[in-house]
């Protein structure tokens, strides 16, 4: 009795301790990517004949791997907020692998834009290829919010000169009412 219980104690300490050896080795490794970071800057203010507003910016979010592997191929892209203009737009590159711990940034250079207001931005990544499997670690979106100032309140509301025409044919029909009395 006493051997066999010497036995399941040493069977035990040897369990254990092999599982200590082989844990940090049997540690799945992976890459996950994240959007670390998205930015928006107004390049130029551009008028159209009839008062409409055009604004370009540049789009750019920073990319990372925080995982431990370098990952598949990322392509970045931004979803138009204008309904009916063109659907997803590739961010550049076009497609990227991120080392382990490496942060990369993909910029959409010129937006243009006549809209105002907020606008919600949606800036997805994923596998580049369509054979590989969408994952939370390879594949995700974020959404930014720009805020757009309307620019059409600073504009005058009356045509200029057109009050000024008015009391001219005031003084013209007095003039004229005058005229026909004598």
């Amino acid at each position: 009795m006493k051997s066999k219980r010497t036995f399941i104690l040493i069977m035990l300490f040897i369990s254990i301790s092999f599982l200590m050896l082989l844990g940090p080795v049997c540690i799945a490794q992976h890459a996950v990517v994240s959007i670390k970071d998205v930015n928006v800057q107004l390049l130029k203010t551009r008028s159209l004949a009839g008062g409409t507003i055009i604004r370009e910016y540049k789009i750019s979010a920073i990319l990372q791997n925080s995982g431990d592997i370098p990952s598949v191929n990322i392509t970045v892209k931004f979803k138009e907020p204008e309904p009916g203009i063109s659907g997803n737009l590739t961010m550049q590159p076009v497609e990227y692998s991120l080392e382990p711990n490496e942060e990369k940034t993909f910029v959409f250079e010129n937006w243009p834009t006549t809209l105002s207001g907020q606008i919600p931005l949606n800036i997805s990544f994923g596998p580049s290829s369509p054979t590989v499997l969408l994952t939370s670690d390879n594949s995700n979106f974020s959404l930014y919010t720009l805020q757009i100032e309307n620019d059409n309140n600073n504009k005058p509301t009356s045509t200029p000169g057109f009050e000024v025409l008015i009391v001219l044919v005031a003084i013209l029909a007095l003039l004229l009412k005058k005229q026909i009395k004598k």
